[in-house]
């Protein structure tokens, strides 16, 4: 696949059945519902990745954790395992940083747990790089049965500066 077939759009409440699709089981269905929801509201963007009329993947910026000045926030990179080491995460990914820059912003961040050395390994290849000691990370998981977990990571938070700053 080329990365030329991958677009990148905002998400909208019709991608709800295909990201369950893509990214179910490992993402419950509650967790995208709010996802949704919460780039309705305003809390978040949401955008997807598409490719061959197939909703793939998605990612989200802004929330109000962890917030930095002059930077703007990635989180809540997925993508379905059937379409993953395809170039739909960089796509992902590099929409955020076009996105930054045209903002006139210096730098994506995200927080990434330290035992996922798969997607440190991501970031680090895309220019990340670790910032400052680790620290916990805490967070709320939708599930499927309404009920919700408090999950909790040791973490890093990883910065890419952004054009010639």
């Amino acid at each position: 696949m080329s990365t030329d077939e991958i677009e990148i759009r905002n998400a909208t409440d019709r991608d709800l059945g295909p990201l369950i699709d893509a990214l179910g089981p490992q993402v419950d269905t509650a967790q995208i519902r709010r996802r949704l929801h919460e780039s309705a509201s305003g809390y978040r963007v949401m955008l997807v990745a598409v490719t061959k009329g197939l909703v793939v993947g998605t990612v989200s910026i802004g929330g109000s954790r962890f917030h930095r000045e002059r930077s703007l926030r990635l989180f809540a990179l997925d993508v379905g395992p059937a379409f993953r080491r395809k170039g739909i995460g960089t796509k992902l990914v590099k929409a955020i940083e076009t996105m930054a820059e045209s903002r006139d912003l210096d730098e994506v961040n995200l927080e990434v747990a330290i035992d996922n050395k798969t997607a440190i390994r991501f970031y680090c290849r895309l220019g990340f790089k670790i910032r400052g000691d680790t620290f916990v990370n805490r967070w709320q998981r939708e599930l499927d049965d309404g009920s919700s977990e408090t999950i909790e990571e040791v973490s890093f938070v990883m910065i890419k500066r952004l054009g010639s700053v």
